[in-house]
């Protein structure tokens, strides 16, 4: 069994692996936050991104373990200066470094993409994050 992140947006869910080797405190501090439902609060700041806030102790978090610059598709990072999670969909140049902790699963890549873009029209979109188990694709 895995742990990977669980991320419900638009009524449909889709999974993240943790990058437990490159930020394992990041994803120690969110997962100690999950479950939490939060709203976006801006979609395309970046072009391709959705960012919305995370409630608790991890808000204080000013933390920089696996710093990202130039940020992949599906990459999940933790941006301290917003207490925020900012999800970049696609090959994206965000606005400052970011501590990347998680990236969304191959097989859910295109899926979320289409839902994050149908958010850039309906900002405030509710977003749920949790932690699940989930089968090893290699066992």
């Amino acid at each position: 069994m895995a742990q990977k992140l669980k991320i419900t947006l638009g009524g449909e869910s889709y999974l993240a692996d943790l990058l437990w080797q490159e930020a394992p405190r990041t994803c120690e501090a969110f997962i100690a936050a999950c479950p939490f439902e939060s709203r976006i609060f801006s979609a395309k700041i970046c072009d391709a991104e959705v960012t919305y806030p995370v409630p608790g102790e991890i808000a204080d978090l000013d933390l920089m373990e696996n710093p990202k610059f130039e940020e992949p598709a599906g990459a999940v990072v933790w941006y301290g200066a917003w207490s925020s999670i900012c999800i970049f969909f696609d090959i994206c140049e965000p606005y400052g470094t970011c501590n990347m902790f998680a990236r969304i699963c191959d097989a859910d890549r295109e899926r979320f993409a289409a839902a994050c873009r149908a958010v850039w029209d309906d900002q405030g979109a509710p977003i749920r994050n949790e932690i699940v188990d989930v089968e090893d694709e290699e066992a």
